[in-house]
Parts: C-alpha cells; structure tokens; sequence
C-alpha cells in the first residue's frame, strides 16, 4: 500500500465522527470477511484464517462496545445478534463451512444498511444535536453534525439520554464488566 494510501486512511479514520467509525468497522468486517471466503476457495488457508480472524475481531468489538444503561432493549439485541455471528464464525472456522460466514455476512450488510439511512436521515434533520433537542436527549458528550438518532446513540453509547422516572428493567446483562467506548484508533 502506497504512503499516499495509508495516510489518507489514517485521516480518515483520526477525523471521523463516531458514526462514521461504526460505519468503516461494518465495512472492514464485511471486506475481511468476504475475503476469508475468497481465500479459502482458493486454497489459502493461512490468509483465509487470518482474515476471519480480523472480521470475528470487529465484532467482538462492536459487540463489547454496546452500552446496555443508555441502550436498554437495542443494546440488549445487538449483544446477542452479535453473539450469535460470532457462533456461526466459530463454527466456520472448526467445521470450514463458508456458508456460516456468508450468513454473518448478510446480517452485517443488513446492520449496516440501517446505520447509513439512520445518518442519512440524521443528517437530513439537520444533524443530532437538532434532533436530540426535540427528543429530551442531552448532548453534553458529543458533538453536533450528522451522528446518529438518540435512540440509536443510547444502545452504542454514543449519547446520554436524560433520566426518566420510570423503573428500569432489570439487565440480563448487568453481571458482564463494563465495556470499552469505542476507540478511534481502530
């Protein structure tokens, strides 16, 4: 890869907004993933593992990235379709069934087709910071541009939403350790 090419993916991912992140580790997960299947047509079992390796390695992330406080039923979903992937690629490796990989890569694709429309629809609002405000949703830990809806940002962690009065449900969850936010130097 040329110097010009590894910086301009460097920036791109050092000035993305946390949407945008989401969005590339989406894509990222898909192209390794299409990529193992590609090599072990092929024959390459070494390369084929090491790019199933790097897709079950995203979504692990995106999975430990979930933010079940903010995230309530979203997160809760999220957590085991996100488990479930990581299953079906687990068993792609031990039983080399491609089609358990072209699955989770349909799921993916799926996921992140929802996530560009809901930026898309963001951004045709007028940005989150707009919308949030006409949701009750405080905007202290991000920034204002085309991010994603408050109830969407709630489950990744992308926002706070303000307390309700409401009783909350009890988490399934609640006993895993907290999770890491989603780091820009993936």
């Amino acid at each position: 890869m040329s110097y010009a090419l590894r910086s301009y993916k460097a920036s791109r991912t050092n000035t993305a907004s946390r949407e945008d992140l989401l969005i590339l580790l989406y894509e990222g997960a898909i192209r390794f993933l299409e990529r193992s299947i590609t090599e072990m047509e092929a024959g390459n079992l070494a390369p084929h593992k090491e790019f199933l390796r790097r897709g079950i390695a995203i979504i692990a992330e995106l999975q430990n990235t979930l933010n079940f406080e903010k995230g309530g039923d979203l997160a809760i979903q999220l957590f085991e379709l996100y488990g479930y992937m990581l299953t079906l690629l687990t068993k792609a490796n031990m039983e080399q069934e491609m089609s358990h990989i072209g699955k989770v890569i349909t799921q993916m694709e799926t996921l992140l087709e929802g996530w560009r429309e809901a930026v898309r629809q963001v951004k045709a609002s007028g940005g989150l910071a707009q919308h949030a405000a006409a949701e009750g949703v405080e905007m202290s830990d991000v920034g204002t541009g085309s991010e994603a809806p408050p109830e969407v940002a709630a489950a990744t962690g992308f926002a706070k939403p303000k307390p309700s009065p409401a009783p909350a449900r009890a988490n399934p969850y609640a006993t895993r350790p907290s999770a890491p936010t989603l780091s820009r130097s993936l």
